[in-house]
């Protein structure tokens, strides 16, 4: 169990790395092919999303927010139930005011440690009610500069 033990941090720990350093990309790399990720609470009612959904906003949102701060202040690892949990607050700027989020992540897991099959991120969902409305315009609005104009 040592082995699956060091696995399965190493695999959180390079997580945490990208999501310190707002890279997306990085985050993902630990996924498995098939994994999902799920905003919580479920009353938000954002749907599970695959790896490609999750590229298609989570970078432009890591763009949106500057001034990027992540502080952890807990974690907790089940090694025999092939999950870990993390505790943590990002801070930052955006275009539509202060990012300041807090974050209860439940991590799961494959077998060998070395990929995570499951996200689900509890986030504070008074902030995201104000939050992701405002964002939402936004991907609306650079979507629409993307647009080839018609003549």
């Amino acid at each position: 169990m040592a082995a699956e033990a060091e696995a399965q941090r190493a695999t959180l720990d390079k997580f945490i790395d990208g999501w310190r350093r707002s890279s997306a990309a990085d985050m993902v790399a630990t996924w498995s092919a098939d994994c999902t990720q799920r905003t919580l609470p479920f009353a938000l009612g954002h749907a599970a999303r695959n790896s490609t959904e999750v590229m298609a906003t989570l970078p432009v949102l890591q763009k949106v927010v500057t001034e990027y701060k992540l502080t952890i202040h807990e974690v907790v690892h089940d090694v025999s139930q092939h999950k870990a949990a993390v505790y943590a607050l990002s801070t930052g700027k955006t275009p539509f005011g202060d990012w300041t989020n807090d974050y209860a992540v439940f991590f799961t897991f494959n077998e060998s440690g070395t990929e995570i099959i499951k996200l689900e991120e509890m986030v504070d969902s008074a902030f995201m009610k104000e939050f992701f409305p405002k964002f939402q315009g936004f991907m609306r609005e650079q979507a629409s500069k993307a647009q080839p104009q018609s003549t």
